[in-house]
């Protein structure tokens, strides 16, 4: 379950480094560096969730990664679905998946 809401937010991030979907979301222009900062902050997220899906101590490796895949693509299908019909609540919506991933992988989801 925390691979699918760090995926979320990983995804989100990575869309709201975009111009277009950064000025949907937001209603202004971001500049240069900030869209960069959230391109990487999303690829370090889903780096994060990789290592987390693949540990041990959730089960075989090949069978997180295996997980861990689904939860990817189900994720950025939502992420698309959330910035092509609500993309004003993806910024919230990310910030609130991210809050939930660290409360399953604390709890061990």
């Amino acid at each position: 379950m925390s691979a699918f809401f760090f995926c979320f937010a990983a995804w989100s991030a990575i869309a709201l480094g975009m111009d277009r979907h950064h000025e949907d979301a937001m209603g202004r222009e971001a500049a240069a560096p900030r869209l960069a900062q959230l391109r990487r902050a999303g690829w370090l997220l889903l780096a994060l969730s990789l290592w987390l899906a693949a540990r041990p101590p959730a089960g075989p490796a090949s069978l997180g990664v295996t997980a861990w895949t689904v939860a990817l693509s189900v994720a950025a299908v939502a992420v698309t679905a959330v910035m092509t019909w609500q993309p004003r609540r993806a910024p919230w919506l990310a910030g609130a998946a991210l809050a939930a991933g660290l409360a399953a992988w604390a709890a061990g989801w």
